[in-house]
Order: C-alpha cells, then structure tokens, then sequence
C-alpha cells in the first residue's frame, strides 16, 4: 500500500495526511537473523509507543523510483545498529541525531548518506528527531540487524523502561503536528 497521489496538470502532490504507516505499506522488511531477543525488542521499539514511520512516496521505476519514508524517533530513542540492502540519504528536519555512529551529532538540514550494507546507528536527541529517509529503484528495502550492537540492546530496553510515561505523552512528530486536519 502507497499513497496515492493528487495529479493536476503533471504535477503529483502526495499528502503526509494520507501517507499509510511503514509495517503496513510493505515497502521495508527487517532481517533479524536468528536473533529473536533484538527482534522482541525492536519490533517494541518501531511501534507507535516509541517511533512513528510512514512511506510518504513510493514510486514505480517509470514514475521516477523515489521513496521517501518519514521516522520520527521520541526523545533519547537509541536506534539498533542496522544495515540496508539499498544506499539511504537521510535528511534532519528536527531534533538531532546524537550519537550517530558514536561520535556525531547532526541537527536539521543536515543530511548523511549511508551505502548499502553500512552498518550504522545513533540516538534520538532530548527532544526526539524526525528525519526524512529516501532511496531509489528499490520495490522494497531491507533492514538488515547486525549481531554487534555492543549494549545496544540493554540501551534499548532501558530506554523503554526510562521514557515509558513520557513517551505515551508524545502523540506525533512535529511535522504530522502541523499536517493535523489538513487535507
């Protein structure tokens, strides 16, 4: 499932409102490997209770092959180290990512680009992060969890226990705050 877009004169309008969320959309998969604890907790993790993802664009090869997919992660979210099976480029558009591979913080406007097969991962800022992921030529796209996610795990799962009542507060991102209502 996609979202269908507004065609007037050419031009293709594909509304964030109408946008359906990643798990149903079948545009990403996850590989988990074996290991059936991380996948527990991620899937926790990707649900609404924690972060919020939503294909926004997905088009065929002959409409231009673009996806873009919207992540919203709440605040001090700390995301599995993880791979693709197809080259990523994110762009920021609030909040930061600290952390990203252990070292870099980015804020909005800022973009990375990660080749497929790259592990990487980071962790929400103190206010969440929202970020635009896009990739291209690609039917779906694979996250594939790496065995390595030295504590990432444990992070995780304290970070669910830590933010739990805060994070129930936090209904959406900003970006589907301001869309709210519109059409």
């Amino acid at each position: 499932m996609a979202t269908t877009p507004e065609v007037t004169d050419g031009v293709k309008i594909y509304r964030a409102s109408a946008a359906p969320p990643l798990e149903e959309s079948g545009a990403v998969r996850s590989d988990f490997g074996d290991n059936t604890e991380l996948r527990d907790v991620a899937v926790r993790l990707a649900s609404s209770e924690c972060s919020q993802a939503r294909l926004l664009v997905h088009q065929s090869s002959d409409e231009g092959g673009m996806s873009i997919v919207y992540l919203f992660f709440k605040p001090n979210f700390p995301l599995f180290r993880h791979a693709h099976d197809v080259n990523s480029l994110y762009v920021v558009v609030s909040g930061t990512v600290v952390g990203l591979m252990g070292e870099k913080t980015l804020r909005p406007g800022d973009c990375f680009a990660v080749k497929a097969g790259t592990p990487y991962y980071y962790t929400a800022g103190p206010e969440g992060v929202e970020v635009l992921e896009m990739f291209r030529d690609a039917d779906t796209a694979t996250v594939i969890y790496t065995d390595e996610n030295d504590g990432r795990l444990e992070e995780a799962q304290d970070a669910v226990r830590s933010n739990a009542e805060a994070w129930r507060q936090i209904t959406s991102g900003p970006l589907y705050r301001a869309n709210a209502g519109t059409s």
